[in-house]
């Protein structure tokens, strides 16, 4: 018999906190070639990521994940909001995007290794295409959900 399960709060915390708080993340913006996937590794995605625009004004945002907290609006565990902003040079052509991506990572005497694996991407439909001086903004936040299936 399967019957539906709900975590405890205490418990959403606990994983909240294992996975999350105090890791590094950085969100990145990418071309992707048509091949790469939620799959795909982060070696594979920083290949497709648009570094050559640095110049244009394009830089990884990176931080450090905050403590979360639970939420009895949404029944889970999440982070606060973090807000990451892309910006054009007023100089410059503008950048180009098709995809975004978010990478976990482990900061430890001062340096941070990046996990192999990517923690999640967007597919932005049609390519973005910001003028110099543009933003572009996106809402980042990590929740750990309440929802498990029991079979037994």
């Amino acid at each position: 018999m399967t019957v539906p399960f709900q975590w405890a709060n205490a418990e959403l915390g606990r994983v909240y906190v294992a996975a999350y708080q105090g890791r590094r993340a950085r969100l990145c913006l990418a071309i992707n070639p048509g091949t790469l996937t939620r799959n795909s590794t982060t070696a594979q995605w920083d290949a497709a990521e648009i570094a050559g625009q640095a110049g244009e004004g394009y830089a990884r945002v990176e931080w450090t994940i905050p403590a979360g907290a639970y939420s009895n609006t949404t029944a889970d565990f999440r982070s606060p909001v973090q807000l990451a902003t892309f910006l054009a040079d007023a100089d410059g052509l503008g950048l180009q995007w098709d995809s975004v991506y978010l990478v976990l990572g482990t900061l430890s005497g001062g340096v941070t290794t990046w996990d192999t694996n990517i923690a999640g991407y967007y597919p932005e439909a049609p390519t973005i295409a910001l003028s110099p001086s543009q933003p572009r903004s996106y809402n980042v936040q990590l929740i750990t959900d309440d929802i498990i299936t029991i079979s037994g």
